[in-house]
Formats: structure tokens, sequence, C-alpha cells
């Protein structure tokens, strides 16, 4: 049982890390093909981050629905975690604190930049959410493995269980 709800838990966090993705690079696409910003460094960044992301989870995304997956995924959400937060971080450099209309695209569109912000930081906190419940659900699949169920491990026994001993 508890496999099962960390899996629909998984589940529904690697749904939240797509949709971010894809929104994030539907919109940073938009920007590069409407503006040519192919020398801004920051904009490819994001863009290369959301697509890999994009990519993987697409099909990543179903894996916790099988019975069989125990949290394989833990280490490529906890890289992935690092490359969203890193986007964050350029994004809201450039596009918050009265820096939306001098930053690149440099006409307008600040709620399409601000949007990209809020699901930049989305997909940094369900990829590092996801770590934790990754991470949960790999150590109890492990330990499913290791210790199946009705079969207990025998505990070594003591030299003073049932006997004694004098020592001369």
């Amino acid at each position: 049982m508890f496999q099962r709800t960390l899996r629909l838990l998984a589940f529904g966090n690697h749904f939240a890390v797509w949709a971010s993705s894809l929104i994030v690079t539907g919109i940073l696409s938009f920007f590069l093909v409407k503006y040519n910003l192919g020398n801004n460094a920051h904009i490819i960044y994001q863009e290369v981050i959301a697509t890999i992301t994009l990519g993987v989870w697409t099909f990543g995304m179903v894996l916790p629905l099988f019975n069989a997956y125990g949290g394989h995924l833990w280490l490529v959400n906890h890289i992935l975690s690092y490359l969203w937060l890193t986007s964050f971080i350029f994004s809201a450099q450039d596009w918050t604190g009265g820096r939306c209309t001098t930053h690149a695209p440099t006409s307008g569109k600040c709620g399409l930049k601000k949007t990209v912000v809020a699901f930049n930081f989305l997909a940094f906190f369900f990829l590092l959410a996801n770590t934790f419940v990754e991470g949960l659900l790999f150590r109890a699949h492990r330990d499913a493995r290791v210790h199946p169920a009705g079969v207990h491990r025998a505990r070594p026994s003591s030299a003073s269980e049932g006997t004694t001993a004098t020592g001369v």
C-alpha cells in the first residue's frame, strides 16, 4: 500500500514536471523564432533544459504506473532539479524586478516572460519533491526485494542464550 501511494505521488510529480517543461518549451520556442534570439545564452540554456526534460518525461512519466517500478529515476530527478534551479535563476535575473521590458525580447511580452519564470520554479520544485519521493520508493522497493514478505531473517544467536558457560 505504501509503495502504491508513493508511485501515485511520483506520477503526479512527473506529470507536473512534464506540463511545466511543455509550457516553458513552447514559450521559449516562440521567443527564439519570433525575435531571432539565437545568441542569447540564457534563453538557449532554458530551452535546452526544458526540451531535454520534455523528452525524458514523455516516456518516464508513465513508469510509476507499473508495479515493477521502484523509483529508478531518482538520480535523474536530482540532476534535473539543479539544472532547473539554474534555469529559474537565469529567468528571474533577466525578467523580474523591473527588468522585464529591458531584457530580450525587448518588445514587452512581460506576461509570457513571467510565465516562464513561474513554470521554471514549478518544474524545479516538483523535481526536488520527486527526488525525495523516488528516494523513498527506491528504498521501499529495494527492501521488498531483499526481504520478501513472509520471509524473516534469522537472528544470530548469542552465546548466552540457552547455555551456561563456565569460564575456567
